[in-house]
């Protein structure tokens, strides 16, 4: 390796618990389901913030046409300086964040999102997996969303798409 020590990217606390929960959550899922009839009651409520969480954002923030109320969901739904992160750039804070869920909005004007399968939930982190297309049609595009909690709101979703069916 040639570079210095500062040329080199050094991971953030966030970046490392992120990656810790994403690869706890790829080895050892646990069903929303298995986690509330398992755990403590603290627990259950982190669960059904986490599944809460999921599916507003998918559905009240990246696929609600109407800008105010998309603007309202992610003023209630994520922490005031959340991150999103997708293939195409990384999000910092609510203006960021509604940037990004309206141009998903204005570049597929009649695509919906779905759930797929069953959230996935640890403490402080879950996963969705959704589909992404025409109402009625099988999604043009899929993938999946991690999503890290931050005091009962989103602190960060990173956005993994899942490679083109061949």
């Amino acid at each position: 390796m040639n570079g210095t020590a500062d040329d080199r990217y050094r991971p953030t606390r966030r970046d490392v618990v992120t990656a810790v929960a994403a690869t706890a959550l790829s080895i050892s899922p646990i069903s929303v389901l298995g986690l509330i009839h398992e755990q403590r009651e603290g627990d259950i409520h982190m669960a059904q913030t986490i599944e809460t969480l999921l599916r507003e954002n998918i559905h009240g923030v990246f696929g609600e046409p109407d800008a105010e109320k998309r603007n309202k969901a992610i003023a209630r739904l994520w922490a005031d300086d959340g991150v999103f992160v997708d293939h195409n750039d990384r999000y910092e804070g609510h203006a960021r964040i509604a940037l990004a869920a309206d141009g998903l909005a204005k570049k597929f004007p009649n695509f919906i999102f779905t759930e797929r399968g069953e959230i996935v939930a640890i403490p402080g982190a879950g996963k969705l997996n959704w589909g992404f297309g025409p109402a009625g049609a099988e999604p043009v595009i899929t993938g999946s969303d991690v999503l890290v909690i931050t005091d009962d709101k989103i602190g960060a979703i990173y956005t993994f798409l899942d490679p083109p069916k061949k």
